[in-house]
């Protein structure tokens, strides 16, 4: 064939499209999710190590200064978003990320090395700051460097990588002392310090800084194919977008406004559920239903438990709707803690309650089950739908330091309550407010699953104004 044959069959036969490959994100994706194993193992510290800490231990912790350790994360995650807010652009996703390890580290050599309580709670407030800036900054980068196909399940990993810390110290916490147990807990972030240097900066990042051939290359690397133009493009105009936004026109825009109060209600919905708290103190409560089995056998199961339903939620999220896993979480959780309340409420009034102790614990379990299924996803879920590019840093900054706000005060609140007014109170007035938070969503939150961003932002819209761009088309 000549040379003119060959030009003409190369013009009429079309050019196949280079697919991209997703190995490379995936793997990016779990990497930079084990700071939320070091994350979820912080979070769950409290309830297998104050119950060690009394008398006859080599440190004593009383229940108000148990307390005050338990919110401490919770101080420390208003600090970290802030920090996030001012320097992710300076030092980049990747190096802010890798920073956050240092005080992971600076937590667990307190612990071991700690003759008092002041030592725990400094530790734990340090170790704040870092999972506050995680929950920041972490959504943002996986977003960047993960295609559109499998964001969604580059987001669940972070659920999961939390659950898994969950079960690390719900099965190794009561086998160890507490000395040995904080030099165990080191192991997530070492991996993490180990294996992150090798991952990308984001392309997003690149961009910013106007390192375009930096950017290219990162794509080339992760989609694993040599064209990115066109994904190059999008995020120039997402940049773009972004220098006409403000922290202001979250509070001036009607789209931005109603989202960011839909978004208030679901962390209130998150946080108000009293997972923290009960997690916090789940294995004190788990002693109180008066049973004859291992309460270390049942936390650990519980985890096991909690795993499972956040993978689920990954599968049927898409499936029946946000709105409807929400609600269907927020009314189930309430009759769970509806019945852990009522069951604590007959023992106050002296009824005997040997034969029902198996229900409280069904109920927790499901309450358990029901929270981590919709409660704990949904706001990262609908966060990432509701707001454009330009407004979702700040949208994320103000709803972390909101959600730590409320883990200072509830934590805290539902310590002083068990202890001054009994389990009945506490679980029977969270049980009420989550009731309240399920009614307002189910006349005011959105349905976003299966729209597109635009026929989202024009649900947001005020309902007069919608109209009248119906009726001017």
């Amino acid at each position: 064939m000549t040379d003119t044959g060959i030009e003409v069959e190369c013009a009429v036969r079309p050019h196949k499209e280079e697919k991209s490959k997703i190995y490379l994100q995936l793997t990016s994706s779990i990497i930079i999710n084990l700071t939320f194993l070091a994350s979820g193992i912080c979070i769950s510290w409290p309830a297998v190590t104050l119950s060690k800490l009394k008398p006859g231990s080599d440190l004593v912790v009383s229940n108000d200064n148990g307390g005050w350790i338990v919110c401490a994360l919770g101080i420390g995650g208003i600090i970290g978003p802030i920090l996030a807010g001012l320097l992710l652009d300076y030092i980049g996703r990747k190096w802010f990320i890798y920073a956050t390890s240092a005080p992971f580290i600076a937590c667990w050599v307190l612990t071991y090395l700690a003759k008092s309580w002041v030592f725990l709670f400094v530790a734990r407030l340090v170790a704040g700051i870092s999972v506050g800036a995680l929950f920041s900054i972490v959504p943002v980068y996986v977003g960047e460097i993960a295609e559109p196909r499998i964001r969604g399940a580059c987001s669940v990993m972070m659920s999961l990588m939390i659950n898994l810390g969950y079960i690390f110290t719900y099965g190794l916490g009561p086998l160890l002392n507490r000395k040995i147990f904080a030099l165990v807990c080191l192991a997530p972030t070492a991996l993490f310090l180990l294996t992150a240097p090798w991952l990308p900066e984001s392309p997003y990042y690149y961009l910013k800084k106007n390192k375009e051939k930096s950017a290219a290359l990162t794509l080339v690397w992760l989609r694993r194919k040599k064209n990115n133009d066109d994904e190059i493009k999008q995020m120039k105009e997402s940049i773009k977008s972004e220098k006409e936004g403000g922290f202001k026109k979250l509070f001036t825009v009607s789209p931005h406004k109603k989202a960011l109060w839909i978004l208030m209600l679901v962390i209130t919905g998150q946080t108000l559920c009293g997972f923290m708290a009960v997690t916090s103190y789940l294995d004190n409560l788990v002693k109180d239903f008066h049973l004859n089995f291992n309460c270390d056998i049942i936390l650990l199961l519980i985890s096991v438990v909690s795993l499972i339903s956040g993978i689920l939620s990954s599968c049927f999220v898409d499936k029946f709707g946000r709105r409807f896993v929400f609600l269907l979480s927020s009314y189930g959780t309430t009759l769970c803690l509806s019945v852990i309340g009522a069951y604590f409420l007959l023992g106050q009034l002296k009824v005997k309650t040997g034969d029902l102790s198996l229900v409280p614990l069904i109920a927790l379990v499901l309450y358990i089950v029901i929270v981590s299924f919709g409660l704990l996803p949904m706001p990262a879920i609908i966060t990432s739908e509701i707001f454009p590019t330009n407004m979702k840093g700040w949208a994320i900054m103000i709803a972390n330091i909101y959600g730590s706000v409320i883990n200072i005060i509830l934590p805290k609140c539902y310590q002083l309550a068990v202890t001054n007014l009994g389990n009945h109170v506490v679980f029977l007035a969270l049980a009420v407010l989550q009731l309240i938070i399920a009614i307002i969503a189910s006349f005011y939150l959105p349905e976003t699953s299966r729209k597109t961003f635009k026929q989202i932002q024009k649900d947001l819209e005020p309902k007069n104004k919608a109209k009248k761009n119906k009726d001017g088309n």
